[in-house]
């Protein structure tokens, strides 16, 4: 855990030298309230960098939580994410991305995740930006318990709505949703197999480089191992650093 939160910080500080004006980064720290298979609450820092360009965009970042008691760990994962887009300000936009999850908490070890697709723009303008997007997942999961009987590796579609709304000069509103069932579920016996999840945000900027930021995150997963609940409740607020 140690030695994969010193290598994504100083890759951060890479990129963030090597740092042009398309280039962005971001540091928060902050604390979760949460309501599922961890019922406490929790800090949280995560970090991310991004390039905004016409051409092709990419964006980066990870995401480390951790809640102890008499020296005992109730709560760590550590969550990290990569993806491009190419033409991400035209109507219609492909990309791919990755991402890692380490959560024990949640009945796995890991969790990788690789998804290919394209993003349709319903409308934007400066102070808004609407859209909807298809893409083709494919899960693997690596569970705590090696009797559970659950595929590792599953193959889902991807549906996605998201928006961003800038409310005020210096209060932004963001909300994704994504709907992701198994394209596998037809031809297993264990029944159908879905993901639901949808993240909402508002931002306010307190001064040039400093946000805050209050997140409400819901998850449901409908197949789980047995003594893991399927649904996972998260309200978080953070102090936000842009660079």
């Amino acid at each position: 855990m140690k030695k994969t939160l010193l290598f994504t910080l100083a890759l951060a500080l890479a990129f963030g030298a090597s740092a042009q004006s398309k280039w962005k980064y971001h540091l928060g720290f902050g604390g979760e309230l949460k309501d599922g298979n961890v019922n406490t609450v929790t800090v949280r820092n995560d970090g991310s960098i991004e390039r905004n360009d016409s051409t092709l965009a990419f964006d980066a970042g990870y995401g480390i939580v951790y809640g102890e008691k008499a020296k005992v760990a109730y709560d760590k994962s550590l969550d990290a994410h990569v993806k491009f887009d190419l033409w991400q300000y035209d109507r219609w936009s492909p990309f791919v991305s990755a991402s890692y999850l380490n959560n024990r908490f949640k009945g796995f070890h890991y969790r990788l995740s690789f998804l290919a697709g394209v993003k349709y723009r319903i409308f934007w303008n400066a102070d808004c930006d609407y859209s909807i997007s298809a893409a083709y997942v494919q899960d693997y999961t690596e569970y705590g318990d090696p009797t559970v009987s659950l595929e590792k590796m599953v193959s889902r579609l991807s549906l996605r709505f998201k928006m961003r709304h800038k409310l005020t000069s210096g209060v932004t509103l963001k909300h994704t949703t994504f709907w992701q069932p198994s394209v596998m579920a037809p031809m297993t016996s264990i029944g159908d197999d879905y993901v639901i999840s949808s993240v909402t945000s508002l931002s306010t900027k307190l001064s040039e480089h400093i946000s805050f930021d209050v997140n409400f995150n819901y998850e449901y997963h409908s197949l789980v191992p047995d003594g893991v609940k399927k649904q996972d409740i998260i309200t978080s607020a953070s102090l936000r650093i842009d660079f």
